[in-house]
């Protein structure tokens, strides 16, 4: 209905009256009715849409997930003469279901191209008016909007014979996420993490001017694989609905048509204007049912006057008040009651009840903030909803940081320990009290900046302690150059171990010219700061002067005849480390087998260096293309480490799982990865480069997978602790990966901007750069084939490939994906004949250089037996290409976009053997 909505106060007013009328007789009702019609007939048609609605809430369970305030469908029960009904390529099996406004039928294709499955969605024109058939077809419009991994996507739609209107929606094998979550008997913090897939959704949604406005567990689903579609946008609305932005449309303000009571916002109830924030609030009402197994408003089973009343008016109950009302929480939760009432107290607690409030400008401004304070809280991280106070935040950064304060504490006491031992040798008492003075007065000054009002914030991340320490020993002690330099030596360790390895080379420089000047050189002492400024200067790019640096450790430790000094061996390691980044794979091949025999003899095969070793000669075995040595060395490193350390149990664990990553076992590393992701998160902290390329490496793993959700969701995490990284080129490899896939799901006007920059970025770097300027550079090249610009296209694929072969040689595991690309791009240009030579050559290198079980061997096999069959046209060579495809489609088995590859299998047979080809389905095969 068109006109003002009410206000507030109005609506309390109409509340009220309805009051009355509950508890009047039926004579007297009908005398009030008749009372307000003549007295106050602006609330006349309010209070008899309330009445309507309550005794029509009476018939049925107007709590369920179906009821709305205002009937919008008939419920009439499916049609059976549907069943067998053909629409379009869609043929109807089943009814499953209804929402919104129509009935949800299981569909088949018929049209033999593909045996896929949809959810298709009918509207009976005959059953409902022309308002709610044009909510019907905005449904489709606004899902023709949305392309996300979290939200159903929309296949088709049309218009029968007899005039019904259709969706064709993907189908969604799953259970509504409430269901789900206690079915599997889900913790707290995994059913955050499930809940931040719906955010990542509704905020795809609002980016795309779209509000669903009818978010509910029913219209969440979730797999068996914890994959979550957000389905039903029949009463979503556009935040914009005219052109010019100026008057929402009749359409918009059609009132609440279709929406659920229980998940009603203030606003919606009201009739006032509905935004982002309306979602917000939906969303909290679904969390709290998700955490607690309760709803926000108690005592409302007596009518939806009730219901709305409390919607506008009471204030939610917390999430451990709502306990008391489903004792059973506990156990679907895999908990006891006090341990669930405790883990749902604070952040949690916070979080929805700012999700929940009546004035949508008091809630979360958005969706992306309501899941930035759920991540927060995962990762022990003070929320934005929280009231700050030091002691909050304190216990926070101590949660969040457990080993790095272990640390600090234990720099205070060494300092002090050690500065105290040194300076009674050095000085008279007075002097040594002082400069112990100076130093506890840079460590205190280093604690007391946690406080909010120096640092503006409630998160002051331990990196940043240290940075502040250095800067005020630079400042502090500047009159005392070797006090300077013994506090420069223990913070300069610790920088580096925190990743700011610029800071740290600053400050083991000055420990480094001190012990030279002091006469320290043959120490271990100095053996340790040089091989910990020598590593921190090659992650930087300064390999030259790390060389020297190592090449300095070697000869120092061989003139001190220590056999058990471990500085030489790391050393060692290091030089083939860096010759192996800078294309040397020779020569760090037999610096590296050196390592390990000094390793094996002085330390022992259970050393961490001995391990370490191993582990780069590993890496250099991968890039030789030697699969089966690598697999087992890697196997020995790993049944090693077990008894190690845990950051080198890590470590190998994570290498045997990037390997089967590289072996294109993707789904046994995708198991893998997922744990380990975790784990090393847990030990090294978000923001460690080691956490950052798990989750890059899981990304990948999901993505050839085909879990293409979860992939998102991993390559976000990571890209999100990337940007935090201080380690260079972590941020930029990571944003290549996401590139890459972004490509692979031709958005390239959203890969794009990132490869340029990375390119730039890359290219400024030194020699151990240039393998990721050149991927980089064959990604940017296949983002021009795939927007059209060909010829521009071949010019880059070509530099690409001078380089490569400039860095590498004639063969290398990076060649044959740009020779493939090249392929594609004389095709375009050339047609088959001049493009063939390229086809058999990119083959050639794959087979040389792939391991022999990887999928991208028959993927290549594909390109090569298209290309000639085009090339002869002949009928065994169409055969052969059939069975290229059939043998690539077998190992897709069991992937969730199988379906996607029949279709593209038919579309490259449909094109025929033509010279002229088209690349469309060409460059989809490389998303598989």
């Amino acid at each position: 209905m068109a006109g003002s909505a009410p206000t507030t106060d109005a609506w309390r007013e109409v509340l009220a009256l309805f009051d009355r009328w509950v508890t009047a007789d039926s004579i007297e009702r009908e005398g009030l009715v008749r009372q307000i019609k003549a007295e106050q007939p602006a609330l006349y048609t309010r209070l008899v849409a309330m009445i309507d609605a309550d005794q029509a809430a009476e018939a049925r369970d107007f709590l369920g997930e179906g009821a709305s305030l205002v009937s919008a469908v008939s419920g009439a029960a499916p049609e059976t003469q549907w069943a067998g009904m053909q629409l379009g390529s869609w043929k109807l099996l089943e009814p499953i279901g209804s929402g919104g406004m129509g009935q949800v039928w299981l569909a088949t294709r018929s049209d033999g191209l593909y045996s896929g499955r949809a959810a298709v969605k009918l509207l009976h024109a005959t059953s409902v008016g022309a308002q709610a058939q044009a909510r019907f077809a905005r449904e489709g419009e606004l899902l023709a909007r949305l392309s996300h991994p979290n939200i159903a996507q929309l296949l088709d739609a049309g218009l029968s014979a007899d005039g019904t209107r259709y969706l064709v929606l993907e189908y969604v094998p799953g259970e509504r996420i409430d269901h789900w979550c206690d079915a599997n008997h889900l913790g707290i913090n995994d059913r955050v993490r499930l809940f931040m897939q719906v955010c990542n959704a509704v905020t795809y949604a609002h980016a795309h001017l779209v509000v669903h406005r009818d978010l509910k567990p029913a219209n969440i689903l979730v797999s068996d694989d914890g994959h979550v579609k957000l389905l039903d946008f029949g009463v979503a609305k556009l935040l914009v609905d005219t052109e010019d932005g100026s008057e929402p449309t009749e359409l918009t303000r059609a009132g609440p048509a279709g929406l659920t009571p229980e998940y009603a916002a203030p606003e919606q109830v009201e009739g006032t204007a509905v935004t982002t924030a309306t979602d917000v609030y939906a969303l909290g009402v679904v969390l709290f049912g998700l955490l607690s197994g309760a709803r926000p408003y108690g005592g409302t089973s007596r009518g939806v006057a009730a219901l709305a009343r409390a919607i506008v008016e009471e204030p939610a109950r917390s999430l451990a008040a709502a306990l008391r009302e489903s004792p059973d929480a506990a156990l679907s939760r895999g908990s006891s009651l006090a341990a669930l009432e405790q883990a749902l107290r604070g952040d949690l607690e916070t979080i929805v009840a700012k999700a929940l409030k009546k004035v949508p400008a008091e809630r979360y401004a958005t969706v992306q903030e309501l899941r930035d304070d759920l991540q927060h809280h995962l990762a022990h991280e003070p929320v934005s909803a929280q009231p700050d106070s030091f002691g909050y935040r304190a216990r926070k950064f101590a949660q969040r940081n457990r080993p790095q304060v272990v640390a600090l504490v234990a720099l205070v006491f060494t300092l002090v320990g050690g500065i105290v031992a040194t300076t009674w040798q050095w000085h008279a008492a007075t002097q040594e009290a002082e400069r112990t003075r100076s130093v506890l007065k840079v460590l205190t000054d280093i604690f007391t900046d946690l406080a909010p009002d120096e640092t503006g914030t409630a998160q002051v991340p331990v990196l940043d302690l240290l940075r502040k320490g250095w800067s005020q020993v630079q400042t502090s002690l500047k009159d005392d150059p070797g006090l300077r330099a013994e506090v420069a030596r223990p913070l300069g360790l610790m920088l580096e171990s925190s990743g700011d390895m610029v800071t740290a080379i600053a400050a083991l420089s000055i420990s480094r010219d001190h012990l030279v000047a002091t006469d320290q050189v043959r120490t271990r002492q100095y053996l340790q700061v040089l091989q910990v400024l020598a590593y921190a200067q090659s992650r930087v790019g300064q390999s030259e002067e790390a060389k020297k640096l190592l090449r300095e450790i070697i000869a120092v430790a061989d003139k001190m005849k220590d056999t058990t000094a471990v500085e030489p061996v790391n050393a060692q390691i290091q030089l083939g480390e860096i010759a192996r980044r800078e294309g040397h794979l020779q020569q760090a091949r037999e610096q590296l087998a050196q390592a390990i025999g000094v390793a094996k003899r002085r330390l022992g095969t259970k050393h961490p260096a001995y391990i370490l070793a191993l582990q780069e000669q590993a890496d250099v075995m991968r890039e030789l293309g030697q699969w089966q040595e690598t697999k087992q060395l890697l196997t020995s490193i790993v049944s090693a480490a077990n008894s190690s350390e845990p950051s080198i149990s890590l470590v190998a664990r994570f290498n045997a799982a990037t390997l089967d990553v590289e072996l294109g076992q993707f789904r046994e590393a995708a198991s893998q990865l997922s744990e380990l992701a975790q784990d090393m998160t847990k030990f090294y902290g978000a923001n460690d480069t080691y956490a950052i390329y798990a989750y890059t490496w899981l990304s990948m793993a999901l993505f050839h997978s085909g879990r293409i959700a979860e992939s998102d969701l991993a390559i976000a995490t990571a890209n999100q602790s990337a940007e935090q990284s201080t380690e260079p080129n972590v941020k930029q490899t990571v944003q290549t990966v996401l590139a890459r896939q972004l490509l692979r799901r031709d958005r390239c006007r959203e890969a794009e901007p990132l490869l340029h920059a990375n390119l730039a970025h890359f290219e400024s770097g030194e020699a151990t750069s240039r393998p990721f300027a050149e991927r980089t550079r064959m990604l940017l090249a296949e983002c021009q084939l795939r927007t059209g610009a060909v010829a521009e296209s071949l010019r880059t694929l070509k530099q690409t490939l001078e380089n490569q072969r400039a860095f590498y040689g004639a063969k290398h595991l990076d060649l044959w994906p740009t020779l493939l690309l090249q392929a594609l791009a004389l095709d375009a240009i050339n047609g088959i004949s001049a493009a063939l030579p390229a086809y058999e050559e990119a083959s050639d290198m794959a087979l040389a250089m792939l391991p022999p079980e990887h999928p991208d061997r028959l993927r290549v096999a594909v390109f090569q037996a298209q290309a000639r069959w085009r090339a002869d046209r002949s009928v065994q060579a169409k055969q052969a290409f059939e069975v290229a495809l059939t043998n690539y489609g077998q190992i897709l088995q069991g992937r969730p976009d199988r379906g996607g590859f029949s279709v593209l299998t038919s579309k490259l047979l449909e094109q025929g053997p033509a010279a002229q080809f088209s690349l469309v389905p060409l460059l989809a095969l490389l998303t598989y």
